[in-house]
């Protein structure tokens, strides 16, 4: 699902920073998509505000008094819970964060979690960037099973590309069903066809046809 006000000022945000090109950009898939996005290039104080308040107002508006804590998968995903706990906790909202080394601290406080280690129960919701194919997700939701005290209840993703995978459900649609979560993103392909510049929009019509789930029946349903 994507929270369409989010949409109309993050995808435009996100082609002025640079965190999305259009071009020719082959996936770890390989598949060569004409668009690409990186949101490790957003890097300003008004970057990670503007990201972080998209993702706070879908938390707000679908897992407020259902979920309280932030999970942000190393490494993209560390400044991402961060700043959405902060930006929650500016519109009253007081959640905790949590992240993960990518190897275990073997001195100090040890151990692969850093913030709230769920000493007492919580009710999680991944913070996550693009999803194409799931991979760093079922990484997470491992890390996550082991974890006595710590229960996933959802997910929220910047972009969600909707690809098909080999089972013709994209993979947020796998994640969703699989692990009962509750899934949400702030935009997808289909709005980033909206504001394609034009000399790129029938290459992104031509490849959302050929991968993503039920766009090449439409013109037919």
């Amino acid at each position: 699902m994507t929270t369409q006000t989010n949409a109309n000022e993050f995808i435009p945000f996100l082609a002025k920073c640079g965190a999305l090109k259009f071009g020719s950009f082959v996936t770890k898939s390989g598949r060569v998509s004409p668009y690409f996005v990186n949101m490790g290039v957003i890097c300003s104080g008004e970057g990670i505000s503007l990201l972080a308040n998209c993702y706070a107002r879908i938390f707000e508006k679908h897992f407020a008094g259902k979920a309280d804590n932030l999970f942000g998968p190393a490494y993209k995903g560390i400044p991402l819970c961060a700043a959405t706990a902060l930006a929650l906790h500016k519109n009253g909202l007081n959640t905790s964060f949590t992240y993960n080394r990518k190897e275990a601290k073997d001195h100090g406080e040890g151990g692969v979690l850093v913030g709230d280690v769920y000493q007492e129960k919580r009710r999680i919701v991944i913070i996550e960037d693009v999803i194409t194919a799931g991979t760093s997700i079922e990484e997470t939701m491992q890390t996550i099973a082991a974890i006595p005290n710590a229960k996933a209840v959802g997910l929220i993703v910047a972009i969600d590309r909707m690809e098909k995978l080999g089972d013709g459900k994209s993979a947020l649609q796998q994640i969703k069903e699989k692990y009962s979560l509750e899934t949400h993103s702030i935009a997808t392909i289909e709005d980033i066809l909206k504001f394609a510049p034009e000399e790129h929009k029938k290459s992104i019509e031509d490849y959302r046809k050929q991968w993503v789930w039920g766009a090449e029946n439409e013109k037919n349903g």
